[in-house]
């Protein structure tokens, strides 16, 4: 009762400090995560992984244990994607300016095929800002994304009238041979997180020289997608 007395007045009493090696400590474990407070907030994130961090992939473990894949897509922007000589080091998808390459041997400047997953907001601080050095060499930015998608009608789930047959039911289903019905592809634009390089630190470092850039595909029959890089699944270890 008597140090409640006291705290309306001196509202610090009864309190200590912690040490100033405790805030540097805290400090040096959230340097790569500033808005890990923010992040916390939540109980699922959106990741945007058109790299290593792929399934089947060598990084993969470092979305953790409980991560969802969600579904594929492609970035809304488009982007040059290096790829770096060394094998071990990741490629690098940079911004650029307008739809014109400034040099002739620059890579394309195209959309980036990846897979949306859910992470738990920890594995930011914990895993992916470490490994991608988040502020330094690549920064984690919320990005609009296209998924492309269907719609699948079922023909039993149609409320049909028993009191004609089988054949006419599927008449009047637009029966096609198959009790499956799908619509036309349909695009939905989402946000999610993407590590993105740092200019600062990559354009001193990536030349057009040394550096090459992942391969790249030609969809067809999609107006809203032409050229696009996509890291293809790798082969599987042999048994």
């Amino acid at each position: 009762m008597l140090k409640q007395l006291i705290r309306k007045i001196v509202p610090s009493y009864g309190y200590t400090l912690p040490p100033y090696a405790f805030h540097l400590k805290a400090l040096e474990a959230s340097k790569f995560t500033p808005d890990i407070a923010k992040l916390e907030q939540y109980e699922w994130q959106l990741f945007f992984a058109p790299d290593e961090l792929k399934r089947d992939h060598m990084m993969h473990h470092k979305l953790g244990t409980d991560s969802e894949f969600v579904f594929p897509a492609f970035t809304q922007a488009s982007y040059h994607f290096w790829d770096p000589p060394e094998a071990w080091n990741s490629p690098v998808p940079m911004k650029v300016d307008g739809f014109q390459n400034p040099l002739p041997f620059f890579p394309p400047i195209a959309k980036i095929k990846g897979e949306v997953y859910k992470v738990r907001p920890q594995q930011f601080h914990l895993e992916l800002d470490r490994y991608r050095q988040n502020t330094v060499e690549y920064r984690r930015e919320r990005v609009r994304l296209i998924v492309p998608y269907r719609k699948v009608e079922f023909l039993r789930d149609h409320n049909l009238d028993p009191s004609f047959g089988v054949q006419e039911a599927f008449s009047r289903s637009d029966y096609t041979g198959s009790s499956v019905k799908t619509s036309e592809e349909v695009v939905a634009i989402i946000r999610a997180w993407m590590y993105i390089g740092e200019p600062k630190y990559w354009d001193p470092l990536i030349s057009a020289y040394d550096y090459g850039h992942i391969e790249t595909f030609r969809a067809k029959n999609r107006r809203w997608l032409q050229e696009y890089y996509n890291i293809r699944r790798p082969p599987l270890p042999p048994k």
